[in-house]
């Protein structure tokens, strides 16, 4: 006996006294399989709010309408082919490229451009000087201050030591120098209230029982001075464990602090959104500020994209959960970074910004952008990382960041870099989208996406 799949299983459907199966044919006007994803390009694709802007953009004698009328009638939504960056910003604009429904793409030409973007037409038009640069700082918007109640705290000796290794060098060495001093006037003073100031001679002043415990706490010995009597020997006893355990204890720190590894990873205060080779690309710059004193090797750069995913749950309570994805760069390693490093990422069909307007949902949604740098410091051969975030409002488009190299001769071997110029942009042509009127814009929209 041969166990077979049931008829409704994937790969395809069985025929009677066939044990060979074959895919499932799909017509052109079939509704498309919308599979559960939590990303923004899929908030984008099943918001049904959208259906307004598709009636707006299509035209009853359209082709594409009436074939997919002939499949599935004429209230029936049409479906769409999804189409790449290529075809939308190369091919659909020279006029070259041709389709059964050409009429509608030749009506539009530059600076205007209408896609096919997760099942809806979506219009692109070519912008420049979009947003200007912010008024505050980006870490003055980004900073956000979390106070956690009710938690497992670690142990206080622990915490200390927390507390202490978020100070700088220069910071910790003050901090021991003060200790240092209080430690030895308190016990100075312990010393000087014996009725024999510690070392048997009446006539000591406080600046010379202080003189004897600077000596005894860093044990010199001169030996000018001795303790006399049982109390002056407990107190020689317990500054010497305290000395010790505090030149010990520093010792380490400031040991910690001298040999980790530090960078200068400059970053623009801003990102870009331009044209490059007529496709549009987000930017970041950032470079090496310690250029050849501390260079860096094997530098790995990612760029994630966080968001806010709304939901209704079972009480009816509008709610959301934070998601992330990593947007792909065109480069992210390289042997080091000397003269800067424009990072690119392409808002192509892969790319889960392609199609939106950051001023409607669901690009809306979007919290923060974290840039995090991984290198290999060369003088310690050691790994460090720098992270940093931007906010939507941190983003210029229809700008494009102003070169750092200053000309030079082509036979030249010195190269002059300006880091003054990092976060200097100008404008810059960029296909962006037009705003639709059918997403929501408020700061916290009812969700749509997602019932309970």
């Amino acid at each position: 006996m041969v166990n077979r799949p049931p008829p409704n299983s994937a790969g395809g459907a069985r025929n009677e006294g066939d044990d060979e199966f074959r895919p499932l044919p799909q017509d052109r006007g079939s509704a498309r399989p919308r599979a559960l994803q939590w990303s923004l390009r899929s908030l984008h694709k099943i918001d049904t709010s959208a259906q307004h802007f598709l009636d707006n953009y299509y035209n009853d004698d359209d082709e594409e309408v009436q074939k997919n009328e002939s499949f599935n009638g004429p209230d029936t939504p049409p479906v769409l082919d999804d189409q790449t960056a290529f075809e939308i910003f190369k091919e659909g604009g020279d006029g070259t490229f041709e389709r059964p429904s050409e009429r509608l793409w030749r009506a539009h030409k530059a600076p205007l451009r209408i896609g096919v973007v997760d099942g809806k037409k979506v219009v692109f038009e070519l912008m420049t000087g979009v947003t200007q640069r912010p008024t505050t700082s980006r870490k003055e918007r980004l900073t956000v201050h979390y106070d956690v109640i009710n938690r497992n705290k670690s142990p206080w000796d622990v915490r200390v030591r927390f507390w202490l290794m978020h100070y700088a060098l220069l910071p910790l060495t003050g901090l021991y120098l003060l200790l240092f001093v209080l430690v030895n006037v308190i016990f100075a003073g312990f010393f000087y209230a014996l009725d024999e100031h510690c070392c048997g001679d009446t006539e000591m002043t406080f600046a010379n029982v202080f003189a004897f415990t600077v000596q005894t706490s860093t044990t010199i010995g001169y030996g000018g001075y001795s303790p006399k009597g049982v109390v002056a020997d407990l107190l020689v006893i317990l500054l010497s464990f305290l000395s010790t355990l505090v030149n010990t204890l520093f010792a380490g720190l400031l040991f910690t602090k001298f040999v980790t590894p530090l960078v200068n990873i400059q970053v623009s205060d801003v990102m870009t959104m331009c044209n490059v080779n007529g496709v549009p690309c987000l930017t970041v710059r950032i470079g090496n500020g310690d250029g050849h004193l501390n260079r860096l090797t094997d530098v790995n750069v990612r760029l994630i994209c966080a968001y806010r995913i709304p939901y209704r749950d079972h009480k009816g309570d509008n709610k959301y959960f934070r998601q992330s994805e990593e947007l792909r760069l065109l480069s992210n390693r390289r042997h080091g970074i000397l003269e800067g490093w424009e990072l690119r990422h392409v808002l192509d069909e892969t790319s889960p910004l392609f199609g939106l307007h950051f001023d409607e949902h669901p690009a809306n949604k979007i919290c923060a952008f974290t840039l995090s740098v991984d290198a290999v410091q060369s003088l310690t051969k050691s790994a460090v990382n720098v992270q940093t975030d931007y906010a939507l409002e941190d983003i210029m488009i229809g700008h494009s960041f102003k070169d750092l190299q200053e000309p030079a001769e082509a036979d030249s071997k010195h190269i002059v870099v300006d880091y003054s110029k990092m976060s200097q942009t100008e404008p810059y042509p960029v296909w962006y989208p037009s705003l639709t009127g059918v997403h929501e814009t408020e700061m916290n929209p009812p969700p749509k996406s997602f019932g309970a």
